[in-house]
């Protein structure tokens, strides 16, 4: 028996792999992107997610989180890298993996690039193999923002909560530090002498290098300061931000020399030509402007083909080409004469925030992500099955596992409870009904027992809460839930009642169909059995018609009935849908019903695989039983 228990287990487990791969296909490979369909999304184009706002981008990073959760992308902290030509900008590699996202992205003067990460450190990267040099660590907060000192000799890191660090080039030793302004730092420039620090806050502070040390704060903008650009001689600088208006300043007397108000959004990013002949920016309002600084006041050449806000420009070596990147996560190359949009990323890798060319290649950096392959992403959930680790809730954030735990004992003690009463109603009137073929007792309880099986569950529900549960009718019993609100409030033996009567009603309507199938079963399988010879015999032998019945016709008929232990542990599960959602009961057939209505996918899942598993076991459990009804069934 237990070799026989043992084969039939290992038996189970290519169908649960089966099984898990169905349900793993059904859900990621379906048409459509699963997830921003649950968000009413059609698949993340521009269409989809157009418009630039701030709603849109947080619809956009939940619908990101959620991918990672069902392991379909995953987190790329790393630098990528992009070909300056060719019609389509293909990613052509990710450098380094870094312990955070990058958000800042400088070139140093010898070769190396230093990327700001989201964690708070500044690393010196070569960008030809992702090897990482130097790791400088101390910004509490993430890092927004690099400068690098004319001669190269001296780095300026800002990070969100205002703190501002100096290192020392090239192995990157501190050298001087600001305490936080309680403001992010929009942006760095070294201008001549002077370290310019740009805040959220409105202000521009001109800060001595060495000691960090403010010489004189800048107020003209109306608003937080996010850009700043500086002349190759260091003579002028411009600034933007909030308020829209790109600001010229004189280095020498730091006073503001000319304004302009071209953008139509806040600017987000200033890039200055390799001939300094050419200022461009990136703004909020989806568009990126070329100014000629000889003609201020001529109109601006405007780039446009971005559907949510630029966030960053950078030029190719020889000026003549543009480069962006977007909230709508694509990186765009464009004719810096014409304005003409030449390529676009093939791939949406994630919200772009830095570019830098660098050895004939551009590189990103920003909140990326890449795609997990689904052979892996299988592997990795049929891993985490076997842990029942099935992922956090989307509707929630909380651990699935911890929700079927609570609401499985609701299941199970409503299903024991209902699967009882119908086997101990219905046996008994499958044998009277077999017993008494062809008399009133049988035709009257067919047609009563069929009538009853006929009756949607739904119906016969709401009539009962009609009738029972309301106040237009008799107001004796309760059709919410399994307890009422003020349980704690009453004694034990108060408590018990009142949970006997809040079941009810939905036991009610959970067993009265369940009659009418057991007891024909049983009905059929009992008639073939007492036509059989050894029955006659007994018969002979003087036994008496209960002895006959019960003993020998009895037992042998249970053949039947046993195969049908097959369903009830995914019963015992998998719950009645219709009353617990009717009854608002949170058992497992309500919470996997929500789940469907939600697009709860880890929660679906989990009951799917629960379910599966359930039913090859009840099966078994199902052959072992016939050996122990009837001894002529062996396990060989």
């Amino acid at each position: 028996m237990l070799v026989y228990v043992f084969k039939r287990l290992l038996a189970m487990i290519p169908t649960l792999l089966g099984i898990t791969l169905i349900t793993f296909l059904i859900i990621n490979l379906a048409p459509g992107d699963p997830v921003a369909t649950g968000f009413g999304q059609d698949g993340g184009g521009p269409s989809a997610e157009g418009g630039g706002g701030q709603n849109q981008d947080r619809l956009a990073d939940a619908i990101k989180a959620k991918k990672k959760l069902l392991g379909m992308v995953a987190e790329d902290r790393s630098v990528n890298a992009w070909p300056l030509t060719g019609d389509v900008m293909e990613l052509s590699e990710r450098v380094g993996d870094f312990s955070g996202w990058g958000h800042a992205l400088l070139r140093l003067g010898d070769g190396r690039v230093a990327v700001g990460t989201t964690e708070g450190e500044v690393l010196l990267v070569d960008p030809a193999t992702g090897a990482v040099s130097a790791t400088l660590s101390g910004h509490t907060s993430g890092v927004g923002a690099l400068a690098v000192s004319p001669d190269g000799a001296l780095l300026a890191s800002g990070d969100g909560l205002g703190g501002v660090r100096t290192w020392a080039l090239p192995d990157g030793a501190p050298t001087a530090e600001l305490a936080p302004l309680g403001k992010p730092i929009g942006d760095l420039a070294f201008a001549g002498g002077t370290l310019l620090v740009a805040a959220h806050d409105g202000r521009i502070r001109a800060m001595d290098p060495a000691t960090l040390r403010i010489q004189q704060t800048l107020s003209e903008h109306n608003g937080g300061v996010y850009a700043l650009a500086v002349s190759a001689d260091g003579s002028r600088f411009w600034s933007g931000g909030y308020d829209r208006a790109l600001m010229e300043w004189s280095t020498a007397d730091l006073t503001v020399q000319r304004t302009s108000d071209v953008h139509g959004g806040v600017i987000t990013d200033l890039a200055l030509s390799p001939d300094g002949r050419r200022l461009a920016s990136a703004s909020d309002d989806r568009k990126l402007r070329i100014i000629d600084l000889a003609a201020w006041d001529a109109e601006p050449l405007v780039l446009e083909g971005h559907y949510k806000s630029a966030t960053t420009v950078a030029w190719s070596a020889d000026g003549a080409r543009l480069f962006s990147g977007s909230r709508d996560e694509t990186v765009r190359r464009w004719d810096a004469t014409t304005g003409e949009e030449k390529a676009m990323s093939a791939e949406t890798p994630g919200r772009i925030y830095a570019l830098a060319v660098v050895d004939g290649r551009l590189l990103s950096v920003g909140d990326t992500w890449k795609r997990v392959p689904v052979w892996k992403r299988y592997l990795k959930w049929l891993v985490r099955i076997v842990t029942f680790d099935f992922d956090r809730s989307f509707v929630d954030d909380r651990p699935v596992i911890d929700k079927i735990a609570e609401a499985l004992p609701i299941t199970l003690g409503l299903n024991v409870i209902a699967i009882t009463i119908i086997y101990v109603v219905s046996i008994p009137l499958g044998v009277l009904a077999a017993v008494k073929r062809g008399s009133t007792f049988d035709h009257v309880s067919s047609v009563v027992l069929f009538i009853l099986y006929s009756v949607p569950n739904f119906w016969l529900a709401t009539l009962l809460i009609m009738f029972f549960s309301s106040k237009l009718q008799w107001d004796i019993l309760p059709s919410v839930g399994l307890i009422s609100d003020n349980a704690d409030d009453l004694s034990y033996l108060q408590w018990l009642w009142d949970g006997a009567l809040h079941m009810v009603l939905p036991i009610t309507v959970m067993v009265y169909a369940g009659f009418a199938s057991l007891s024909r079963y049983t009905r059929v399988s009992l008639l073939e059995t007492i036509g059989a010879d050894y029955v006659r015999t007994a018969r002979a032998k003087g036994l008496s018609e209960t002895v006959v019945v019960l003993k020998h016709a009895f037992r042998n008929s249970l053949i039947t009935i046993v195969t049908l232990v097959a369903n009830l542990l995914p019963a015992l599960i998998g719950g009645s849908v219709i009353v617990e959602y009717i009854f608002s009961i949170d058992g497992m057939g309500k919470l996997g019903f929500d789940a469907i209505l939600t697009r709860d996918y880890p929660v679906i899942m989990a009951i799917t695989t629960f379910s599966a598993f359930l039913t090859l076991l009840g099966i078994l459990v199902s052959d072992l039983l016939y050996s122990v009804v009837d001894p002529r069934v062996r396990a060989e």
